[in-house]
């Protein structure tokens, strides 16, 4: 299997120190854990699993190849993502989109959505396990899909293809699947409400301190009293703000809601760095060691989660299973 980098090396590259052996060589970056000591660590090994992005095929074979695709969607990024920490940068056509795909495709791929996308695959399969059982509803389903097909459906029929979609769905392999086959929609879909998130401006820190970075890199906020930020909004929220870290003293602001200056202060940096580490998964980095960062991420690292009480609206609840399938075979009205 393809030892895959779950955050592109080349983007850990923009935080790390060069090596002294020649610009070939990995650089060095700064790891944090909550669990685990801080420890710098070369970029050629941080956030790598193997078969990340495989897929099995129907003939059983695991195919590597959306490893290729992926790259090179990055590649075409990379003199973008390097160029835009400058303000002498232009942002010539095109720019702007490269930059956005870049971002929205390290938060498509994150271990945290993949963790939620396994996690609500697993509550659908068990919860149309349960629906089998319910002999009135595949009775309104069958007669629903007879009414989309124009052909008659019995309730058997109805019955074994669910039967037989749960069969498939139920495999080792699936949710690895139903992660991967939106996944590149899902980032199409949130560079174009990135695009939309005006003016893009670029922040830089107070002198000696840093941005720091983590393994789910691309955020959202909203500016609260007294300079707080509370993490974790949809992107389609209009007063949430979108933040991206293009290097240590470099960091891509989406939105008009925090009308804060292009130069943050001490406490600006704080509160921008605690809301990356609260929207991390398991790792957060940095060019330069710093205590209050290896704190904080024993303290909050992950304390939001993507699809748990981040980027889900209040009150707005997952589909269920039951809904889903109403709407999927033509059922009028959804419960």
């Amino acid at each position: 299997m393809i030892g895959s980098h779950i955050i592109p090396k080349f983007y850990l590259e923009q935080f790390a120190t060069p090596s002294t052996r020649g610009k070939k060589n990995p650089g060095r970056i700064w790891v944090y854990e909550r669990e685990q000591p801080a420890s710098e660590r070369a970029t050629s090994v941080q956030g790598v699993e193997n078969g990340y992005f495989g897929f099995l095929r129907p003939d059983g074979i695991f195919d590597e190849s959306f490893e290729s695709v992926l790259a090179k969607i990055e590649n075409d990024c990379n003199d973008v993502l390097v160029s835009a920490k400058s303000d002498l940068f232009h942002w010539p056509h095109g720019s702007r989109e490269k930059l956005a795909l870049y971002a929205a495709l390290l938060y498509s791929r994150a271990t945290q959505r993949r963790t939620f996308s396994a996690n609500n695959w697993s509550n659908i399969v068990g919860e149309i396990l349960e629906l089998l059982k319910d002999e009135e509803f595949i009775g309104e389903l069958a007669s629903g899909f007879a009414s989309r097909l124009g052909r008659p459906v019995s309730e058997r029929q109805m019955h074994d293809g669910i039967q037989q979609w749960l069969r498939t769905a139920q495999n080792a392999e699936s949710p690895r699947q139903s992660f991967l086959s939106d996944l590149l929609e899902n980032a199409h879909f949130i560079a174009e409400v990135l695009l939309r998130k005006e003016p893009w401006r670029v922040l830089r820190p107070a002198d000696e301190l840093e941005f720091v970075t983590s393994d789910n890199p691309l955020i959202t906020f909203v500016p609260l009293t007294h300079g707080k930020l509370h993490p974790g909004y949809g992107f389609r929220r209009v007063e949430a703000v979108a933040a991206f870290p293009l290097s240590p003293n470099a960091c891509l602001l989406m939105g008009d809601a925090w009308p804060i200056a292009r130069n943050l202060d001490a406490a600006g940096v704080r509160e921008l760095n605690e809301a990356f580490i609260s929207l991390s998964d398991a790792y957060v980095y940095s060019k330069t060691y710093f205590k209050d960062v290896e704190e904080a991420t024993k303290l909050y690292g992950g304390s939001f989660r993507y699809g748990v009480n981040a980027l889900v609206p209040i009150g707005v609840k997952m589909p269920t299973a039951r809904q889903y399938l109403r709407l999927h075979f033509g059922l009028d009205a959804p419960e």
